[in-house]
């Protein structure tokens, strides 16, 4: 089975499922480029727990976490399916690595997992498992939990990192027709240089080395699934741009596909 890339797309808002932008037309034509793909293992920003957990449920609800957007978004309903048995295996590559991973049997799925996998997969004909984030602890510990699910990319499994590449909700005020702020750029320029080099130490330690990252990211949540998906992607892994937006103002909506150089 040919071995595939990990992902990390920007989700944006939950109104990216119903908005004519780019982000969305790119997410739309994302999932073809993948045709060998088994299942989706999603990464997504919105599931934070104490320790890692994947869902295992046949026939996922669809989770509207969110609060005062359209009427229209409550109702969106994706009947994808789950797939236990690669819950199960996750779960197992995971406590080999020496983390305690947990298995949820009733978790539906959160908007930061079926917004972009619905748009990309809009038949819903392939199962997608959800893989929780801890925003508690450091990057490296995500980056170290990507490294521990690296063969899925073996087995037909995409693993995709769902946040946000610039996300300062609760730092800008957002919304349609604002401008983009010169530091959101700033951010977004170092973020590309950074996963273009492949250079793990610079992500690990974005908090300290970025220009502006507690306005970018003033909580880590939606940038710890991109360390994740470059884990994921072995050892010597490097990423290229594969979208560039900007959504509301000071939302980064690129989007990373990661390969390692022995693949």
């Amino acid at each position: 089975m040919k071995t595939l890339p990990t992902l990390f797309v920007s989700h944006g808002a939950p109104t990216l499922s119903i908005e004519d932008i780019p982000a969305r037309e790119f997410l739309k034509g994302l999932g073809s480029r993948y045709p060998e793909v088994s299942a989706v293992l999603c990464i997504s920003a919105h599931w934070n727990t104490k320790n890692p957990e994947v869902t295992a449920v046949e026939k996922p609800e669809t989770i509207h976490d969110f609060y005062g957007f359209p009427e229209e978004l409550y109702t969106i309903k994706y009947p994808v399916k789950g797939e236990p048995e690669l819950a199960e295996r996750t779960a197992d590559l995971i406590n080999k690595a020496g983390f305690s991973c947990d298995i949820d049997g009733q978790r539906g799925l959160d908007h930061g997992a079926w917004v972009p996998t619905r748009l990309m997969y809009p038949k819903a004909d392939v199962p997608v498992v959800q893989l929780s984030i801890q925003s508690h602890l450091d990057p490296k510990r995500h980056y170290l939990l990507g490294k521990a699910i690296e063969e899925l990319n073996h087995e037909g499994v995409l693993i995709l990192g769902s946040g946000g590449a610039v996300h300062p909700l609760g730092y800008a005020p957002l919304g349609p027709g604002a401008r983009t702020d010169d530091w959101a750029m700033d951010f977004d320029k170092w973020l590309t240089d950074a996963v273009t080099r492949g250079d793990v130490e610079q992500l690990e330690n974005y908090s300290q080395l970025a220009p502006y990252p507690q306005r970018a990211h003033p909580y880590p949540d939606h940038f710890m699934p991109l360390l994740v998906a470059l884990g994921a992607a072995g050892s010597g892994a490097r990423g290229k741009i594969i979208h560039h937006s900007w959504y509301w103002g000071d939302l980064g909506m690129a989007a990373y596909e990661f390969n390692s150089d022995k693949k």
